[in-house]
């Protein structure tokens, strides 16, 4: 098997909430144009222009000959610490076999994932204002109470937040007319699979108006539609819209259970998520063609919980014995830096691994097993990292301002564990018992 190759660049697009282009969602890569200097931006550009750019055809040629690109970094990273990597190497073959000499294809992509701009109503830990204009909002009224605070957040940049560029942007592109109504006519025309994100789509009124505009053009029956979604709204005409389709997965965001999940993903209540996953699990009930899957992502906030968190989607299998449920395993964090648990201390992350052994034998689904243990080999790799000091501060200071500022359930409360070990590293003053 290839350690190179991947399909994505021969059948999927990836439109960023700015509107620009990538090959997938790790990529760390916009797609420029020929001139090797401006970038695709669907605010100015059609979907599919940047498919045979000189961009593509590059890189689906290296690829093909065996070389790594370095906007793959991310997953060729995941694969060396034994974890899952969103990259597709199957078929190889049939592949190569539908590219020119030069790298160019002859087809459109048969996915796109669609972010309709960053309007977003949570403020997740892990995220950032780019995929959030709440999080951006809320780190600058921080700042008018702490000017110094805002000033420390945007130094430290990808350490506690990935992108501290633009606080108050707001990615509205897609409300131009013009570019709306091409946006519109491709997706209806072109597109026969999509997957739409936000920020969170459900919060979009245009994500709404998409779905509408193609089903009275006759055209949503004739694709494959991915949700992904907080889970925080929901809205009664997706039951028409859904169920009219080829096919559909809502693809649902959880990354923890009960007051974890509202403290990682703030402020969503967790009886809403309860409900919304009932509403879902009724509409899968109602179609022969959908399904619901779950993608929690990774970190230092909930690795101590994973297993708990994979036995509680698996008992949905049995709640909902409608569906079958499955998760996906490539959301790690890596960034921001404080998310990462393999920063955490040597002793939380020795008390974590033992946790999850001991309730290892809970989890039934192979792949999830799988999965799981990757994640604990993991956390006894990370044992030989470097000191860390300097991210365990910056982790106790922005998430205790944050938590204060929010007047919510602190960290400290949630992982007692945690902040043990941190105080003992840092301080000396105390370890986990």
């Amino acid at each position: 098997m290839s350690k190179t190759f991947c399909t994505y660049p021969w059948k999927h697009l990836f439109v960023q909430p700015s509107g620009h282009q990538k090959i997938c969602c790790l990529s760390n890569q916009n797609i420029t144009k020929d001139d090797n200097y401006h970038q695709f931006n669907l605010a100015n550009d059609d979907l599919f222009s940047s498919w045979n750019s000189d961009y593509m055809k590059n890189t689906r040629k290296r690829m093909l000959a065996g070389e790594q690109s370095t906007t793959c970094q991310r997953c060729y990273q995941a694969e060396e610490r034994g974890l899952e990597s969103m990259r597709d190497s199957r078929e190889e073959d049939y592949w190569r076999s539908l590219t020119a000499v030069d790298g160019a294809l002859s087809s459109d992509p048969s996915h796109v994932e669609l972010h309709f701009g960053n309007v977003c109503n949570l403020n997740c830990k892990m995220c950032s204002q780019m995929f959030s204009t709440s999080i951006g909002k809320e780190l600058l009224n921080m700042g008018k109470e702490d000017p110094e605070f805002i000033a420390w957040v945007k130094k430290q940049s990808g350490v506690v937040n990935n992108w501290t560029a633009e606080l108050d942007v707001v990615y509205d592109w897609f409300k131009n007319p013009k570019v709306k109504k091409e946006l519109f006519e491709r997706v209806s025309n072109s597109v026969d699979s999509m997957s739409i994100v936000g920020g969170e789509p459900t919060a979009v009124k245009e994500f709404f108006e998409l779905l509408e505009y193609c089903d009275s053009k006759g055209t949503l029956k004739e694709k494959t539609i991915t949700l992904i979604t907080n889970l925080t709204n929901t809205n009664k005409n997706l039951t028409k819209w859904l169920r009219g389709v080829k096919s559909f997965n809502v693809y649902c965001s959880i990354d923890g259970l009960a007051e974890r999940n509202e403290y990682i993903r703030y402020p969503s209540k967790w009886p809403k998520i309860l409900e919304s996953l009932s509403f879902y699990n009724d509409l899968v009930k109602q179609s022969d063609t959908g399904a619901m899957n779950f993608g929690p992502a990774v970190q230092l906030l909930n690795i101590d919980q994973l297993v708990d968190l994979v036995v509680f989607f698996e008992k949905l299998d049995e709640q909902y014995d409608s569906i079958e449920t499955w998760v996906h395993w490539t959301g790690v964090v890596s960034a921001p830096v404080i998310c990462d648990y393999r920063n955490a201390p040597n002793d939380y992350k020795s008390y974590v691994i033992d946790e999850l052994e001991k309730k290892f034998p809970n989890v039934k689904n192979e792949k999830n097993r799988v999965a799981v243990k990757g994640h604990i080999q993991n956390l006894k790799q990370s044992l030989a990292n470097k000191d860390n000091t300097f991210t365990l501060d910056s982790f106790v200071r922005y998430n205790d301002s944050q938590d204060k500022f929010r007047n919510s359930v602190s960290w400290r409360k949630l992982l007692p564990q945690l902040e043990r070990s941190i105080l003992s590293h840092t301080t000396g003053v105390e370890t986990i018992s």
